[in-house]
């Protein structure tokens, strides 16, 4: 009877634990006005009668779907790169000096820092992250940055293209973030992630429930671009056209296939 009563209170305790533990978005929320500054803050949004909603909504959005449908794998194409944001000296240098963990105001919010964000709010659903990024310095900051959650990240340096077209995940990918190439000029991103949005279909990379996550869609910084939709001009109606439909359609883009 003892043995059988401690099982009940080791399970109880276990219950409660579980009912206690944060979620992904709960964790998110001490993000939200980071994430809502720098998806807002130096923009003109005069055109918008309604400003699309910021990274928070649609980082929070994917988050809390890769939670509920038990996601693993998360793949996100251009790595958070810079201890500071551009306003501050500092910005993309490989002096450690620079990171300053506990003061998020200085962190940069205007690229998103999504490889912090997820690692840290999908840490408990033990995710397999794999950050792709052309730069070594980029990588080496961004392993920095997000020491605390380093077992299950992959920091690989490659081209998008080349990860694409040689990653094999047996249940396909259930995050994908597509945040490749520059906003100025804008043609060579757009072709690019073109040329990724067609690997990802010729491939069928993604999971039955995966989401593709792409940033910078309604970025109003862009220039000599009339489609609205910035460096993804091009993936967007590609995918459109191969099986997905757009699920979100704000600052980011959200899309799945098509059920």
């Amino acid at each position: 009877m003892k043995r059988y009563a401690l099982f009940l209170l080791l399970a109880t305790l276990c219950a409660t634990q579980n009912t206690n533990a944060e979620s992904a978005t709960e964790k998110l929320e001490k993000y939200k006005t980071h994430l809502e500054h720098g998806t807002y803050d130096q923009q003109n949004w005069s055109k918008f009668e309604v400003k699309p909603k910021s990274r928070y909504y649609t980082f929070a959005k994917v988050f809390d779907h890769f939670e509920q449908t038990g996601g693993k794998i998360i793949v996100e194409l251009g790595t958070t790169h810079s201890f500071v944001h551009g306003g501050l000296p500092g910005c993309d240098s490989d002096d450690i000096g620079f990171w300053t963990p506990d003061k998020l105001e200085r962190w940069d919010w205007g690229a998103g820092c999504f490889t912090i964000a997820a690692s840290e709010c999908l840490a408990h659903c033990n995710p397999k992250l794999y950050t792709i990024d052309i730069s070594a310095s980029a990588l080496k900051r961004c392993r920095i940055m997000t020491s605390t959650y380093q077992q299950f990240i992959t920091y690989q340096r490659t081209d998008s293209e080349a990860f694409l077209r040689s990653c094999n995940f047996k249940n396909g990918i259930d995050l994908l973030y597509l945040d490749t190439g520059y906003m100025n000029p804008i043609e060579p991103t757009a072709q690019l992630q073109l040329r990724e949005a067609q690997i990802v279909v010729e491939r069928n990379l993604m999971s039955p429930n995966g989401l593709i996550l792409i940033d910078d869609v309604r970025n109003q910084n862009v220039e000599n671009d009339n489609s609205g939709l910035g460096k993804s001009r091009y993936a967007i109606p590609y995918l459109l056209e191969n099986g997905f439909e757009i699920i979100e359609d704000e600052y980011q883009v959200i899309l799945r296939k098509k059920t």
